[in-house]
């Protein structure tokens, strides 16, 4: 695995809750698509605990439920680039 580049690497090293632009928001898109593994655009359950998984966190997969729900705002059952960065910037 590469190394994250906006500190994706360790959930507490999450960046401040305001929107980034330009090259941060570049840098987390590339992030994202890195766990995109069908890079269909959309992080889809297997692909968000293989997120969980580079982020160090020890989630049950109750959790990973729980937390792929809470990010899945829509409930279309994938995780839009949008709802990602929302996710990612919320305190």
């Amino acid at each position: 695995m590469p190394e994250m580049k906006y500190g994706i690497a360790a959930m507490n090293d999450r960046p401040s809750p305001v929107t980034p632009t330009g090259e941060k928001c570049a840098e987390l898109r590339e992030d994202f698509d890195y766990f995109d593994d069908n890079h269909d655009g959309l992080m889809e359950f297997g692909e968000f605990v293989g997120l969980m998984d580079g982020l160090g966190a020890d989630m049950s997969s109750d959790e990973c439920r729980i937390g792929f729900a809470e990010i899945d705002r829509d409930r279309d059952g994938v995780i839009e680039f949008e709802e990602f960065l929302d996710w990612w910037i919320s305190p």
